[in-house]
């Protein structure tokens, strides 16, 4: 039986596919917003300069009317840590009082690498790492190739 970790990590996935090669140099990352087993948001990366996966499901959630305040977030890949083309997500998280954070794989751009998650970390979000790791390493087979 899947559990709840996997079904919604599996649901980031599939979000994160809609946008397979269409965000330029970024990943086709997908992000599920979830509390008490409801969803509450959901969103994918958008073309380069559009939000990343996780502001498109934060968006999504308050568009709706919903408190992010202890939920969960999940994504594909860790949330990014500086302000680049758009807002660092972890610290918009961190922002949002979102209690915790699952992701598949740490982001390899060297300057992110696990920083998103010491951001997270430092303001109070619990976070598991490694959810559905193999599905997304082969989703993003091509785009972590230039990590390597």
């Amino acid at each position: 039986m899947t559990d709840f970790n996997q079904q919604f990590m599996l649901r980031a996935l599939q979000l994160g596919e809609q946008a397979r090669n269409k965000t330029g140099d970024n990943p086709w990352v997908g992000c599920v917003i979830v509390n008490d087993g409801k969803v509450l948001g959901e969103g994918y990366t958008h073309a380069v300069g559009g939000p990343h996966a996780e502001a498109a499901a934060i968006q999504h959630a308050e568009a709706q009317g919903h408190s992010l305040a202890g939920s969960t977030l999940y994504c594909t890949v860790e949330p990014c840590s500086f302000h680049g083309r758009t807002p660092s997500c972890a610290k918009t998280i961190v922002e949002k009082n979102i209690s915790h954070v699952v992701l598949a794989i740490r982001d390899p751009h060297p300057q992110v690498n696990g920083e998103g998650i010491r951001i997270l970390k430092a303001g109070g979000i619990s976070v598991r790492e490694g959810i559905e790791e193999l599905a997304v390493r082969r989703s993003l087979e091509t785009w972590l190739k230039v990590y390597e």
